[in-house]
């Protein structure tokens, strides 16, 4: 059994509980939601403007326990770790999804077994993401899953690489809105983000690029990438541009990417991004939207759940380190609720 325990619980949080929830071999002992009430937990948890999942049994138990679907579970209310927070409540392995310890001395604040950031890592906090470089995990306590943009693009770059050789990629993450930012005007740290994401088109940067090449450090060099936000709040997609050592038709190529596991190519011409809601593939290529533009130069769309796919990524690398750490089989759950 894998006990886990949730450090935040906002959008990732969240996602990660009803996800984590399916899977028989994890169980949810605690979840650290710092000023949260207790009497409004069933509604938060059993709504979401986004995703639509099967309602949840909620029952308070008392004001520091609740229980879902027969787990017991603990509610912390700690801004700042405490040094047994986690070993109380036996929760082995800890996913961070407020974003205020992503380095690994931050992380040992927790003073957990094993500690998940889910987000890039500020310092040499070595990153993971399965169906990337999660075979290369080697029993680090403390790692990092890396961002939903990374989960997205990498599992297409590195199956480009093994088959055709990548001479360069370009990309622009065409992202949905978060909660970082401002829904109306007002003021903020970072430029730009002052201004409301309801009704802006904002120009931004992304860590992507430099996450993917740590994911695969051979194509230092050949990776870069922007990106947008939009109004819109869930569901974003990659516009990718790779030049290919070997060439080949489009046609061939999308049959190469049909015929691996780690990628949805979908050929409805129909969807559109709330098609994609709730889909745990963090890696689905649009083959109407994808173009040969010639001298072995391509042009990849590619859809994500960036708050759902995320998750169930965070949980399937979640799964393999406590495989790899008990010398057991690896067994993945697909996640879908």
């Amino acid at each position: 059994m894998i006990n886990i325990g949730i450090n935040g619980f906002g959008r990732i949080g969240k996602s990660i509980l009803h996800q984590a929830l399916t899977n028989n071999n994890i169980k949810i002992k605690s979840i650290n939601f710092p000023g949260f009430k207790i009497d409004r937990i069933t509604s938060y948890i059993n709504h979401d403007s986004f995703h639509k999942t099967n309602p949840l049994n909620v029952e308070i138990l008392d004001e520091e326990n609740i229980n879902i679907n027969g787990q017991k579970i603990k509610l912390l209310d700690n801004r700042n770790p405490e040094t047994q927070m986690w070993k109380k409540t036996d929760s082995n392995y800890v996913f961070e999804t407020t974003g205020k310890f992503l380095t690994t001395l931050k992380a040992l604040e927790h003073n957990s077994d094993y500690f998940i950031m889910c987000a890039p890592s500020k310092d040499e906090t070595p990153q993971y993401l399965y169906n990337g470089n999660h075979s290369k995990y080697v029993g680090e306590h403390i790692i990092s899953n890396s961002s939903c943009t990374t989960n997205c693009i990498v599992p297409l770059i590195k199956i480009l690489d093994e088959n055709y050789s990548i001479e360069n990629c370009n990309f622009i993450t065409i992202h949905a809105a978060t909660a970082s930012q401002n829904i109306l005007d007002g003021p903020h740290l970072k430029k730009r983000n002052h201004r409301s994401a309801f009704n802006n088109i904002i120009p931004a940067t992304t860590g992507a690029s430099k996450s993917a090449i740590k994911i695969l450090p051979h194509l230092e060099g050949k990776i870069y990438g922007t990106s947008v936000r939009i109004p819109t709040g869930n569901v974003s997609m990659v516009d990718m541009n790779v030049t290919l050592q070997k060439g080949d038709s489009l046609e061939n190529i999308l049959d190469v990417l049909r015929n691996n596991e780690q990628i949805i190519v979908s050929d409805d011409p129909y969807l559109v991004s709330s098609d994609f809601m709730t889909s745990t593939n963090p890696t689905i290529v649009d083959s109407n939207a994808c173009m040969d533009i010639g001298k072995n130069q391509y042009k990849f769309t590619i859809w994500y759940d960036n708050e759902w796919s995320y998750s169930a990524q965070a949980l399937r690398m979640l799964e393999h380190m406590y495989c790899f750490n008990n010398n057991i089989p690896l067994i993945v759950n697909d996640y879908t609720c």
